[in-house]
């Protein structure tokens, strides 16, 4: 299986650079537009399914993907971001001031870091791969696409890559992005990571 991981488009807490979680964010213009760009650049004819985040703004950046005529998507839970907690709509400033202590563990490692009120991205990792390695096994030579987050498409990353979940401070998936996976019974390999030309033309 191909698999498209495409980062839903900008919300109004992207672009003030506020956490975000699972709280119910729609897209802003700019994000509509970032949405329209990855659905015009993915290969629709040869998609088989197309799955996303039951959070808003990635069901909304499903929605203008299927519009341009890929086949009906389906959320699936396992693909929900990083559930912050008690983070939720703070500043970075903010979260390093009001939590102290787990900034401190986040800093000494993030993959186990259990955020105050919610997940660890190591949760997440073990809950969105579970869901590719069963998508997978659905669609063996099919083309999918995944509409998700950030943290979560990039534990998928770390875990293709075998590499250590701290690692995806090495680099980076923006929002409209489009990532690319290979799972096949005998190997897992990245394709494409954060593809952005698709987003060159956008105006803010």
């Amino acid at each position: 299986m191909k698999l498209y991981l495409v980062r839903h488009g900008e919300t109004e807490h992207n672009r003030q650079r506020l956490v975000q979680g699972q709280s119910e964010q729609g897209l802003t213009k700019l994000g509509l537009k970032q949405a329209t760009a990855a659905a015009r650049t993915l290969d629709l004819n040869n998609i088989v399914a197309l799955y996303s985040s039951p959070l808003k703004r990635a069901v909304e950046t499903a929605s203008v993907i299927q519009t341009h005529g890929s086949p009906s998507h389906c959320t699936v839970s396992n693909l929900s971001e990083l559930d912050v907690g008690e983070l939720d709509g703070l500043s970075s400033q903010e979260m390093r001031s009001q939590y102290p202590k787990f900034m401190a563990a986040w800093d000494r490692n993030s993959g186990e870091a259990q955020l105050p009120g919610g997940e660890s991205l190591a949760q997440v990792q073990s809950r969105a791969w579970e869901w590719v390695i069963d998508v997978a096994g659905q669609h063996t030579d099919g083309q999918v696409v995944a509409v998700s987050h950030n943290f979560t498409i990039s534990t998928l990353i770390c875990q293709v890559l075998k590499l250590p979940i701290s690692s995806f401070r090495q680099f980076r998936v923006d929002l409209g992005s489009i990532s690319a996976i290979e799972v096949t019974k005998s190997q897992h390999r990245l394709l494409l990571l954060n593809s952005t030309f698709h987003l060159n033309a956008l105006d803010s």
